[in-house]
């Protein structure tokens, strides 16, 4: 017996030393080796994070060109976004712990009678304002369907006082959805490979929970959860409702007449970012996406200087919650964001903007760009590209259409049907984009699109020839037909062959005979370091993001024929910022410029980082200059390029017109080509250098025809603009 107690007495100690040595180990382990992260946790529960928002810094331009006051292209504005709560609107006084049998009904038609002829005007994008009328007897007869299409919208949304529909799954395989269409559930269906429900056409949730928990690998308890109904509490209407519109609703609410039967109605604020004059210089701006974050333009490339730096507080909170100043409390306060002044013109880019628009549509082009430059200080006054989009609303050109296999097939093998729109192809489907092009038009083409420049490089080359004293202007070669080089043909675009011609009709007429003989007389090496000079196959260094460098291979791997197309702008490929700023090399001296388009950082501490004019190299001498701009005169007044010619004023320019390829094979016709005019005037003291450019024209395959006609009209405009007297 003693001995039996013994045993047990000692067994009793193990387990006690057992447990004691459990708990050490345990409390070892939570309070040595897991201290920090209880500790994290302990401090989160009882500390408060609140994140002090920064607001961002605007786009600059200066209101016009004989004012240093600004305005802004990109700022930000506070709209208003309109939810409901069904419940309210359906029972004014609702009390939840009553049946709905037993509360006061409201009047959810009444509303959306009401709020219709408002809202269908929520995104009103007259800049000066919105005309909002509510009286019925004053509507057109097509205003009165479109209001009574959306009443009756606004009202099925605002009656339905439950959720009606709830996506159980998405991207289900094509076996399990047919499964689950077999089982022919009610309140259960199928939208392309969703899973939806309507928890009010249920019958029996545990029948229906059971039949698809295994098939949608959805946990049951979770999935009843989903399935079960619930009265709907917040549904958002609209957003970005302009002003005007949201006075008039809070008009309505704070009428007694009408309190009650909009009770359920709400306003908040919304912060947007807002650009004033739409779609003016959008490739330029970019635009700001949903989550704050800065695309393409300007935007991007100075999002982080735009951001600015979001504040925080710290803090620890008393048991409700409630923050509690003092020890421990720390504030760092938010930083706005910079403003960026840009060197655009307002007006020249409107002007521009708006004769761009009507000849990429006069031409038939699929894109059209036009650049204008100051010679003498680089900055950029336009950079205007066509088709272009709205950056308020920039998702609209995401926005897509369906169309039918056959109907996919069929355009591409019309060889009527332009082959280079997109189409989307999702899950079998096929998609295209309402504005044609989708998001290709947020693309800064002057400085992401390369394109092989053509016979606009025949103006640079013949200055390189000047300025090596390898040709004077009255320098001739017989010009007896086509030449042999290599196994190639170089030829006349015009087929005309004249015998003996001066370099001024070389570029009269744009001679590739002429520029071959004018190559061959300089060489590759030569030739090579002049259209380097001038800024080919190198960054410009422009402060937008997306810039291409295009391609000037290195001179020894020239071939003899490759030597002669460089001359005429074939076989190399370049920007069209790059063939502006080499042309503004012949405007302004000979100066290769490095182009300006952001002028100065405004930082809120009032730190200013400006941008200066910058000479890059000089390229050509000033009696070149001289000689050059008097050639590329009379290739306006008596050329190929005199369709660039504006009356009482000296223009001096040069027409291109570029091949573009199909598996290596050049195509021809019209359709075909790029097409381009690069000039600028006036002559003593040019104060403007234009570039056009249009992509795959339809009307007409030379630049002569079609981008010397647009240079005419902005060269008309800034001439006035610019208060230049005539000179001729």
């Amino acid at each position: 017996m003693h001995s039996d107690f013994l045993i047990r007495v000692r067994i009793l100690r193990f387990i006690f030393l057992g447990v004691f040595v459990v708990f050490v180990l345990r409390l070892f382990d939570l309070q040595v080796l897991k201290h920090e992260e209880f500790y994290a946790e302990a401090k989160a529960q009882h500390e408060k994070r609140s994140i002090l928002p920064a607001q961002r810094g605007n786009i600059l331009v200066r209101k016009n060109r004989l004012t240093e006051e600004t305005t802004p292209l990109a700022t930000n504005n506070t709209l208003k976004m309109l939810f409901v709560d069904p419940i309210i609107l359906a029972y004014p006084s609702y009390n939840p712990n009553l049946d709905f049998m037993d509360q006061e009904k409201g009047n959810p038609g009444l509303a959306a009678e009401l709020l219709a002829p408002l809202l269908i005007h929520a995104h009103c994008e007259k800049i000066e304002g919105c005309e909002i009328e509510t009286e019925a007897s004053k509507w057109t007869e097509a205003e009165r369907t479109a209001i009574d299409n959306y009443r009756l919208e606004l009202e099925k949304i605002f009656s339905e006082i439950e959720r009606r529909r709830v996506v159980l799954a998405t991207e289900v395989a094509e076996s399990r959805l047919k499964t689950v269409q077999d089982l022919r559930l009610p309140g259960i269906w199928l939208e392309d490979t969703s899973i939806v429900a309507d928890p009010t056409r249920i019958d029996s949730i545990d029948h229906t929970t059971e039949q698809i928990s295994p098939l949608l690998n959805i946990d049951e308890r979770k999935l009843k959860n989903l399935l079960a109904r619930r009265p709907k509490r917040y549904v958002e209407i609209t957003n970005k409702i302009v002003p005007e519109v949201a006075e008039k609703i809070l008009e309505l609410k704070n009428n007694p007449r009408y309190s009650s039967t909009l009770r359920g109605i709400q306003l908040r604020d919304e912060h947007w970012r807002y650009y004033p004059e739409r779609e003016l210089a959008a490739q330029v701006l970019g635009f700001v996406d949903s989550s704050n974050k800065g695309q393409y333009g300007i935007e991007g490339r100075f999002d982080q200087e735009l951001a600015g730096q979001e504040g925080v507080i710290f803090g620890a909170t008393n048991t409700r919650g409630q923050r509690i100043l003092g020890k421990g409390s720390e504030i760092l306060r938010a930083r706005d964001g910079a403003d960026v002044l840009i060197s655009i013109d307002r007006v020249i880019q409107g002007r521009v903007e708006s004769i761009l628009e009507e000849d990429v549509k006069r031409f038939d082009a699929d894109f059209g760009q036009v650049i204008v430059i100051e010679p003498k200080t680089g900055r950029i006054l336009a950079m205007a590209q066509a088709p272009s989009f709205d950056p308020n609303e920039f998702g609209k050109a995401f926005l897509r259409y369906e169309v039918t296999p056959e109907q996919e097939a069929q355009d591409r093998e019309d060889e009527n049907f332009n082959q280079r729109i997109p189409t989307a192809v999702d899950r079998g489907r096929y998609y295209r984009y309402f504005n044609k092009w989708g998001p290709e038009v947020f693309r800064n083409k002057i400085i992401s699109d390369v394109y092989e420049p053509g016979s606009v490089v025949k103006a640079l080359t013949m200055a390189a020839a000047l300025n090596s004293d390898e040709v004077t202007p009255q320098t001739t070669f017989n010009d007896t037909g086509p030449i042999e080089v290599d196994e190639f043909e170089i030829r006349n675009a015009d087929e005309k062959y004249e015998g003996i011609t001066t370099m001024v009709e070389v570029i009269n007429r744009s001679l590739n005979t002429g520029i071959a003989f004018i190559t061959r007389k300089m060489g590759a090496k030569l030739l090579y370091e002049y259209l380097t000079n001038f800024g080919f196959g190198q960054y410009t260094d422009v402060e937008l993001d997306g810039e291409a460098d295009g391609q000037l291979e290195f001179w020894k791997d020239w071939e003899e024929s490759e030597l002669v197309t460089r001359g005429f702008g074939q076989g190399m490929t370049s920007t069209a910022l790059q063939m502006a700023m080499a042309f503004a090399s012949l405007a302004n001296g000979g100066y290769l410029m490095k182009p300006i388009l952001v002028e100065e950082v405004r930082y809120p501490d009032g730190n200013v980082k400006k941008f200066h004019s910058e000479k890059i190299r000089k390229v050509i001498s000033d009696e070149t200059y001289n000689k050059i701009k008097a050639i590329l005169l009379n290739s306006v007044s008596n050329g190929i390029a005199r369709g660039a010619k504006v009356w009482g004023y000296s223009v001096m320019g040069k027409t291109g017109t570029s091949q573009t390829y199909k598996h290596g094979q050049a195509l021809e016709g019209e359709g075909t080509t790029i097409t381009s005019f690069a000039g600028f005037g006036p002559f003593d003291d040019p104060a403007f250098v234009i570039l056009v450019k249009f992509d795959r024209p339809r009307s007409s395959q030379w630049g002569s025809e079609t981008a010397a006609g647009t240079f005419r009209k902005v060269a008309e405009f800034l001439f006035q603009h610019l208060g230049i007297p005539p000179d001729k």
